[in-house]
């Protein structure tokens, strides 16, 4: 398994997020996506991998028919790691 992947030619969250899901070199479990949570009113939330059940093209469902749209996405981390980052676009 890879420690820290180089998704430097994924051009999306959906692609870095499907290329974790679906590439069996890394384990999905592992993967934390932090978004801006407008519901709890505390600024940013993360959820881990193991909480998506599908990634869409405009959003990213969750267990429970929880849906986070794309644009809330700031940040995904593999093991710890940042892998993306809206920041750096």
């Amino acid at each position: 398994m890879s420690e820290i992947p180089d998704l430097s030619k994924e051009k999306s969250i959906r692609d870095v997020l499907n290329r974790l899901k679906w590439d069996p070199q890394f384990d999905f479990g592992k993967v934390e996506v932090v978004y801006v949570d407008r519901v709890a009113g505390k600024g940013f939330s993360s959820l881990s991998g193991e909480e998506i059940e599908d990634v869409g093209h405009k959003f990213i469902f969750l267990v429970g028919d929880v849906m986070i749209p794309m644009h809330r996405v700031v940040e995904v981390r593999y093991k710890g790691k940042t892998v993306w980052s809206r920041f750096d676009e």
